[in-house]
């Protein structure tokens, strides 16, 4: 028997509903809540409301959904009606009397008249909604991945709208959440007249200052085009500045220069730097990157990077070593000659050198924990990825904000979420090697992993009748994998927490987005 909590349902008195909402819009019309805001900060928010405005506690969950949607009145407003999905839920159909189909993404609506959904449908087609009946967020996520959305207005039960905010609001995209009268799943109600308002809600002098990722990959891809990256690192047409420009237009994500490039476009706007300059900050930080798996292949004895022979299998190690120092020379010289002002270059300089300077740092411990693996613990792994891997991400995140010229409180803001992040991408990429890791430690080898720390502090299982001890030992992997992605998301919570003080909302949105597609797509190269 399923208990449903009593602060997930809505008033279903119209007055009392109306006048709730009052309260959340004239609350949040004092305070300056720059989205998105954590389910947490949600709740504490609306934990003030239900205080000074003497509500019942009952009214928790509403008052939640209330200031989420204020939060995201404006952002909705400036977004055009055919960017928009509306969600409705299969349970307003009539149980008894729809005839309607379904598909792959839910249910066919043919407007028969026996319940809502279908006037519901047709006036939101008509403005330009794209309109989804089906149960769950599995469509809709797919739809904002791919970019396809900029908004959503989902109609459904509270205990849904829990479920569903946090994949949602991994997306940072705006949203108006409109509460089902009652529970159930079965024949339930909307308030018909809200839905309305929440559908025709738009203000096209708002802008839609949604983080365009495709525009920035677009952006970002033009650095790498060969011509352009052999007359920037081929100058000389060298045997060794060809060898490392054909490196640096291999694949990858380029995650690193996309997020310098964003951060800049979201402080700055369209305009400020030349674009020149930003393309040679944008190569730069690869620079870094690449030369740092050059250098991460040859201490590792990897065999393949982007589907070929590493760099050193090809060419040696020697020719590799002197490829990867090239690169962080180039990296340092393209900053130099990025034309950006004097003082800010000062900064980039800086901020570049105590990257490089950490990152070896790191790597230098990862070295000699692999001397000694029977010492790898929990907390030596995670100080060696706070050394190894969060410094790519903040010195792309800093050389963006410099040239923008983003103040120090900004910037420490930036810094703490470099560091969370990092943290969470190298535990996500330990649980993308797990098979692996497996096999090096039953062979006696192995990397500092958590995932492998984890499993090393798991109690023996016990071996019961007929339980071989492979059994026993699978469960130990199976709850130190369990671990592994608790920890994965307590990181990645401690990011996007990282990024409360920022007062800048296109940023704001941009790191959520960003972050999100790092954690959850498969390995960074």
């Amino acid at each position: 028997m399923t208990v449903e909590r009593q602060d997930l349902a809505a008033p279903t008195d119209k007055p009392a509903r109306d006048a709730i909402r009052q309260r959340v819009r004239a609350y949040c019309d004092r305070e300056t809540l720059i989205p998105p805001l954590s389910l947490e900060e949600l709740e504490a928010h609306a934990d003030r409301i239900l205080k000074d405005s003497a509500l019942e506690p009952e009214h928790r969950g509403f008052v939640t959904v209330l200031v989420g949607n204020e939060v995201w009145r404006s952002a909705v407003a400036g977004t055009p009606y055919e960017r928009r999905i509306l969600l409705l839920p299969q349970c307003l159909k009539s149980s008894a009397a729809c005839r309607a189909k379904f598909d792959a993404l839910g249910l066919l609506c043919e407007e028969c008249g026996r319940c809502a959904i279908g006037t519901i449908q047709r006036e939101a087609e008509e403005l330009g909604y794209v309109v989804l009946v089906a149960e769950g967020t599995t469509a809709v996520a797919a739809l904002l991945a791919r970019g396809d959305a900029d908004a959503v207005v989902g109609v459904s039960c509270l205990h849904a709208l829990e479920r569903s905010f946090r994949p949602l609001m991994a997306h940072a995209v705006p949203g108006l959440a409109l509460p089902l009268l009652r529970n159930g799943c079965v024949d339930t109600a909307v308030d018909l007249e809200w839905v309305r308002e929440a559908l025709r809600l738009r203000d096209p002098t708002l802008p839609n200052a949604r983080p365009d990722i495709a525009a920035l990959r677009r952006e970002v891809g033009a650095c790498f085009e060969p011509a352009y990256l052999r007359a920037l690192l081929c100058p000389s047409g060298t045997a060794t500045e060809t060898i490392a420009t054909e490196w640096m237009a291999k694949g990858g994500k380029r995650w690193r220069p996309l997020l310098a490039v964003g951060v800049y476009r979201a402080l700055a706007g369209p305009g400020g730097a030349a674009p020149e300059t930003l393309r040679r900050l944008a190569i730069a930080v690869e620079c870094f990157h690449k030369a740092s798996l050059i250098h991460d292949d040859i201490e590792d004895e990897d065999d393949t990077r982007y589907g070929e022979q590493t760099l050193h299998r090809q060419h040696g190690v020697a020719v590799a070593l002197n490829v990867g120092d090239l690169l962080i020379g180039d990296g340092y010289r393209l900053i130099a000659e990025s034309g950006a002002p004097a003082e800010q270059v000062r900064e980039m300089m800086a901020v570049a050198a105590e990257g490089h300077r950490t990152l070896c740092l790191g790597q230098g411990e990862e070295l000699l924990l692999r001397r000694a693996p029977a010492s790898v613990t929990v907390p030596a792994v995670l100080e060696i990825f706070r050394r190894k891997t969060a410094p790519a991400f903040e010195v792309a995140l800093q050389l963006g904000a410099i040239g923008a010229g983003a103040d120090r409180e900004t910037r420490a803001v930036l810094a703490g979420f470099s560091t969370a992040l990092g943290t969470a991408y190298q535990i996500r990429d330990d649980l993308d090697d797990h098979a692996a890791d497996r096999v090096a430690l039953s062979a006696g080898e192995s990397r500092p992993s958590v995932l492998v720390a984890l499993a090393r502090e798991q109690p023996a299982a016990p071996v019961g009748p007929g339980d071989p001890a492979a059994g026993a030992d699978e469960r130990r992997w199976v709850a130190a994998e369990e671990r592994t992605r608790q920890l994965l998301r307590q990181y990645e919570d401690e990011a996007l927490r990282a990024l409360r003080p920022l007062r800048q909302p296109a940023l704001k949105r941009l790191l959520y987005r960003v972050a999100a597609l790092i954690l959850h797509q498969p390995s960074l190269p």
